[in-house]
């Protein structure tokens, strides 16, 4: 009688609980149907796509970035339909803090596109990937002012930002406002801004190759007409302003003119080419190949050709072992003649192996017996270069694969890296079917092995159509990082990352030149010890090798928090810089675990190390220590009522 009156309260029970929590669904189900449309913001490097459902707990998450001033600083947002939208638009406020302002004219909002991707990069593990093909991949942001969003799909948004210089530190507020026919929602943004100012310089060498053929079809204007020169004046401002600081430039915009002796050369449109690069601040030109292999990888090495235009106006095609040796000393002294000279490059033939090697070298040296003070650049597939190319240009797993052989050229030469179409797998590239993160960790490579640039062939190559099916041939989104809009180029969210890396490169440029004026003003010992390590100490967190990288955004924002923290330390007082050895984050095999740890103070600073006095000489202290339980060493230094705490942290394994 007992059991059989028990069951009887616990079905009841039970039905009670299903009624409740019914009930509870389906108030949040008519909350969500009574809304049209849903809205939410995404996390740092996260994307929205248009079939992306969000979760409960997202609903009107709001945004929430930090950047420095003079930076650009962005984030998804996405609206979800509960019904058929017409005319979603969307507004922006003021951001403020206080008294204090960042206009909304400094906030862009675009509506993100979607490109088709039928298949996923080759050669790459499933988990490197972030979604599975087919399917549509969030990237151009589009230059319209409203969309309608389908019942059940989301409108993937982009919330972007900059921040001027003169903009008070702080935590500024704001909010979007998302409306249409159907009704309207609010999305919360809170910015917050660093007491730090990101240079106007551009401390690393960044070309996009591009296709003025595309740009001259797209937008129906002939090669070299003034409409034309309109319209690429606006690409090549999109590309500065993404900090793009190399250019490259045709070698054929240089007019040849037979003569009967010879030729001469009309450097008019090469001339404007170049001062247009100059009013968007580039600091190199590259001239474009003068000579290309048969075909990818054998020996055979051809030179161009080039149209010459005769007396009686006919134009034959010559040569370039009949033009080259009369252009190359006219364009080195043209060059010099505009102090142009030290800022131009030339390209021989792209990427040879090692069986064109032999034939490249022929080429270079053909080259440099011409123009020998024009340096020579090309993406190179091997090595063995020295005395023949001032630009070395390897693609990055070719660098992670030779790497000895790089840096060693790194003493006489310049390297830098290039991705294209490889690598794939684990390594990082900019293509669609890869998260976000691997766009923007390549320019923390570029600290991290001291690679002096990084080149892209794939600007704005589309086919026919910029906007649908991709180049069946290539990993999708290889061939292009921008779109044509309507009246002039579109970004897109890889180039807006893109350009976070490259900001990011300057974050830790900022940390390494405050702690080398320290040392500067500290003088003595600290300028024999190579304390401006501390940046690359910071950056290896990232990537502590080239397939290594971190895969979770959250740790590379932390660390980047971090390189800021690092910069407003460094610069208060008491001045004090330290160094350990081994370095931070390296991993400790105990047994037992001794930290050397050596620094620069003050003259008269007090310094503490794990709570255990240290003698100061001359403003150079040096010990041993044993890391705590949580791996860390804690350097205190005092003077004159002003107090420095210094952490470090490793990774111990028992």
């Amino acid at each position: 009688m007992f059991l059989k009156a028990r069951n009887v309260l616990v079905l009841v029970l039970v039905v009670i609980i299903g009624c409740i929590a019914g009930y509870v669904g389906l108030v949040k189900l008519q909350t969500r149907v009574e809304k049209p449309f849903l809205v939410w913001s995404a996390k740092p490097l996260e994307r929205i796509y248009k079939d992306t459902v969000p979760e409960e707990s997202y609903i009107n998450r709001r945004i929430e970035i930090s950047c420095a001033r003079n930076e650009y600083e962005g984030c998804m947002f996405g609206v979800y339909a509960n019904v058929d939208v017409h005319s979603l638009k969307l507004k922006a406020s003021d951001l403020t803090y206080g008294n204090y302002s960042i206009p909304k004219q400094n906030v862009q909002l675009y509506f993100v596109g979607s490109i088709p991707v039928s298949k996923n990069t080759p050669n790459t593990p499933t988990e490197e990937l972030e979604r599975v093909a087919p399917f549509y991949a969030p990237d151009p942001l589009l230059d319209v002012e409203t969309v309608n969003v389908k019942s059940g799909e989301t409108q993937p948004c982009y919330f972007l930002v900059y921040v001027p210089k003169d903009a008070e530190p702080g935590n500024y507020t704001g909010r979007i406002v998302i409306s249409s026919d159907e009704g309207e929602a609010f999305l919360e943004v809170l910015l917050h801004v660093y007491p730090i100012t990101l240079p106007d310089r551009r401390s690393l060498y960044v070309t996009n190759w591009f296709s003025l053929d595309n740009i001259a079809s797209f937008y129906g204007v002939e090669l070299w007409s003034e409409g034309f020169w309109e319209v690429f004046e606006k690409w090549i401002a999109l590309m500065a302003e993404h900090r793009q600081n190399v250019f490259w430039i045709p070698i054929d915009t240089v007019k040849v003119l037979a003569e009967n002796d010879g030729y001469k050369f009309d450097f008019s449109i090469f001339d404007r080419y170049v001062e247009l690069l100059l009013k968007y601040k580039a600091d190199r030109i590259e001239i474009t190949h003068i000579a290309h292999f048969k075909t990818w990888g054998v020996r055979e090495l051809l030179f161009r050709e080039f149209d010459t235009i005769h007396p009686n106006g006919v134009v034959k095609r010559e040569s370039g072992e009949k033009v080259l040796p009369l252009l190359l000393p006219a364009l080195e002294k043209h060059l010099e003649e505009n102090g142009w000279l030290n800022m131009a490059m030339i390209h021989i033939a792209d990427e040879p192996t090692e069986d064109g090697l032999e034939n490249w070298i022929k080429a270079s040296e053909f080259v440099h017996k011409y123009a020998p003070r024009i340096k020579r650049i090309d993406a190179i597939e091997t090595v063995g270069f020295n005395g023949f190319l001032e630009v070395w240009v390897p693609t990055l797993h070719h660098f992670n694969d030779w790497m000895d052989e790089y840096i060693e050229a790194m003493d006489e030469h310049e390297v830098w890296f290039y991705t294209c179409c490889n690598p794939t797998g684990r390594y990082p590239n900019r293509f669609l079917d890869f998260s976000l993160l691997k766009t923007r960790v390549l320019h923390w490579l570029n600290y991290a092995y001291a690679l002096k640039g990084y080149l892209h062939w794939g600007f704005n190559w589309w086919g026919r159509d910029p906007f649908g099916e991709l180049n069946p041939n290539l990993p999708p989104g290889d061939t292009h990082i921008a779109y044509p809009g309507r009246n002039g180029p579109l970004s897109s969210l890889r180039l807006e990352v893109m350009r976070d890396g490259l900001e990011d490169y300057e974050y830790l440029k900022l940390l390494e030149e405050e702690i080398l004026k320290v040392k500067e003003t500290l003088g003595g010992r600290a300028l024999k010890e190579p304390f401006e390590r501390r940046a690359l100490e910071i950056c290896m967190r990232v990537v502590p090798s080239i397939t290594g990288y971190v895969r979770d955004p959250d740790i590379l924002m932390e660390v980047r928090r971090g390189i800021v923290e690092n910069i407003l330390e460094v610069k208060s007082r008491p001045l004090a810089l330290v160094l350990t050895e081994p370095p931070e984050w390296k991993t400790i095999v105990s047994g037992p675990i001794t930290v050397i740890v050596k620094g620069v103070c003050e003259n008269g600073s007090y310094v503490e190390v794990n709570g255990k006095p240290v003698e100061v000489r001359d403003g150079y202290f040096s010990t041993y220590t044993y890391p705590t339980r949580n791996g860390e060493i804690v350097v205190k230094i005092m003077k004159d009522g002003f107090e420095k705490t210094v952490k470090r942290r490793f990774n111990i394994v028992s």
